[in-house]
């Protein structure tokens, strides 16, 4: 579960979020700064070839599709999520962590 997001103190990336694993609390500093994503309003061609750029790697694809606590995670789901709105997608993204977690 995403606790909270702030910016990152890290001079090339965006975000920082802190979120709760199984394990204890993890930070993961995610997104390039100066980066134009979905959230920033690229258009929906843009949105689509990022998730199957990001899912044509295999690596990046298992993050993603198994919900593991990553900066692909993250960006995938905050930045290029469903909607324009950072709020909404954590929301969104937490549902998704509950369900698969907690059976929610």
């Amino acid at each position: 579960m995403i606790i909270k997001i702030r910016s990152s103190p890290l001079v090339n990336k965006r975000f920082r979020a802190e979120v709760e694993t199984r394990h204890g609390l993890k930070t993961i500093d995610f997104g390039l700064r100066g980066g134009y994503t979905y959230l920033d309003g690229a258009d929906t061609v843009a949105r689509r070839n990022y998730w199957k750029r990001h899912l044509g790697n295999q690596t990046e694809k298992t993050l993603i599709e198994n919900l593991i606590p990553s900066p692909a995670l993250l960006s995938a789901y905050l930045l290029w999520g469903n909607t324009r709105d950072l709020l909404k997608n954590m929301n969104h993204l937490n549902k998704l962590w509950a369900e698969k977690h907690l059976g929610k």
